[in-house]
């Protein structure tokens, strides 16, 4: 004997063909907690694999220094500022670049994305070491232009994150006479020590003294990062603090590491605001201070 499919007084089947409101309000439910449990593991994941790139960048960029300054009688690749006002040749109208060229800011001047002065013999006396690659000079975790840079050059990160420690490599320094022996420290820091060959880092050694390091992009212009060999009250130029508070830093024997920063000062400016962050007021006794000055050779 047949079934009749019993029907409502609208004559529509009783077979259910669909979720109810609340069967799809528990399914968002559990999206949306299964989503909250899984995106600080993929944002931890993301900043993992940005600081392992990073260190990449950063030994590739510490070894190819040593290789130069194997080729070059020990001397460290030129480290000139051009803000000195002698230019950015070293010494002035010799033809001779220091290891990388150009300033930058969050203007849309194109200079905040040119490679060239990486990679041109012109621009840097170490693009041929590096075979063009541009990127050591990035730091991964470095995403950020300004609003005017991303609309007028189309890009979501300018071309430079790392700064050479001012007190290595040969070149004018700021506030220094030209011949970079006489004349007054920078900031008037007294003593003020510049090593110029690996032979010259004897207070600390290679192992310890940084080379390069991520500059915090609202401090980030010139190619030279200045820190004292003592502490002081003041952060003339901001690390950077893009790995989860932590920096990319290339030592001078070649070795990287991410060095994750403790002191309240910088811990202030873990945000990027796109204004110029430099002289960063702190006590003498902030451990970020005495650990950069810790790192800047000495006598």
């Amino acid at each position: 004997m047949k079934l009749k499919r019993i029907r409502g007084k609208s004559g529509a089947s009783s077979n259910r063909t669909g979720f109810t409101l609340i069967e799809l309000l528990v399914v968002i439910a559990i999206i949306a907690i299964l989503a909250a449990m899984l995106l600080p593991a993929l944002g931890a994941a993301k900043v993992r694999a940005q600081a392992i790139n990073c260190m990449s960048n950063k030994r590739q960029f510490g070894l190819v220094g040593a290789m130069y300054a194997s080729d070059n009688r020990d001397y460290l690749p030129l480290n000139n500022d051009p803000g000195s006002g002698q230019g950015y040749l070293y010494p002035s109208g010799s033809g001779v670049p220091s290891w990388a060229t150009g300033s930058l800011d969050w203007s849309a001047g194109v200079w905040n994305t040119n490679t060239y002065y990486f990679t041109d013999p012109k621009y840097s006396c170490m693009a041929n070491y590096l075979s063009g690659n541009y990127k050591v000079y990035q730091c991964p975790a470095d995403e950020f232009a300004s609003p005017v840079q991303r609309a007028k050059l189309r890009t979501n990160h300018r071309s430079r994150s790392i700064a050479m420690d001012a007190a290595l490599g040969d070149g004018h320094k700021y506030g220094m006479a030209v011949n970079n022996v006489s004349g007054t420290p920078p900031w008037s820091w007294n003593p003020w020590y510049v090593a110029k060959r690996f032979t010259d880092m004897h207070s600390p050694g290679p192992s310890r003294c940084w080379w390069v390091m991520d500059e915090h992009p609202d401090s980030i212009d010139d190619l030279l990062l200045y820190t004292a060999p003592f502490p002081t009250t003041t952060f003339t130029e901001l690390p950077g603090n893009l790995h989860g508070g932590g920096c990319g830093v290339a030592f001078c024997d070649g070795h990287s590491e991410v060095h994750h920063w403790t002191g309240p000062t910088l811990a202030a400016h873990q945000k990027v605001k796109y204004i110029n962050a430099n002289n960063a007021s702190c006590l003498s006794s902030d451990p970020d201070m005495i650990w950069l000055a810790q790192h800047t050779p000495q006598q």
